[in-house]
């Protein structure tokens, strides 16, 4: 599968009390790394067929703490449904730790009833197509 590679700067305001980044900033990081992945792969708007996210998992695996450096972020589209697809996601602390493995699960909707409708064909080939290269499947840096 194609995969993106992007880097996401860290605020100040992602920070808790505890002085590590939020868990619910981890929801924005995944939210700019989806965002960015389907804009290299060539699809910038949702006019054409909208989607939103109707699940998301995140697995917490280490700290993000304060820091100048970027946090890192592999995505790539995972698997391809009826009228969803996943997209995964590894997010990495500025010295390549994982802190977080997460999936996102996007479903195609109708506008105007909010309901999921089947992809189109044009959406298929073009979800297909960004899985076809391969990677290791060891991914993690």
């Amino acid at each position: 599968m194609a995969e993106q590679w992007i880097t996401i700067e860290r605020r100040f305001s992602d920070l808790d009390l505890l002085g590590h980044v939020n868990n619910v900033v981890y929801h924005e990081y995944l939210q700019e790394a989806r965002f960015r992945l389907l804009a290299a792969l060539g699809r910038e708007t949702v006019e054409e067929a909208p989607i939103v996210v109707a699940r998301q998992e995140i697995d917490h695996i280490s700290p993000l703490h304060a820091s100048t450096e970027p946090v890192l972020a592999k995505t790539w589209i995972e698997s391809i449904g009826r009228s969803s697809f996943v997209i995964g996601c590894t997010l990495y602390d500025s010295h390549e730790v994982v802190a977080a493995r997460a999936r996102s699960v996007l479903v195609f909707i109708d506008v105007a009833t909010g309901q999921s409708v089947p992809m189109s064909d044009s959406m298929r080939t073009w979800l297909t197509t960004a899985m076809a290269d391969e990677v290791n499947e060891g991914g993690d840096r």
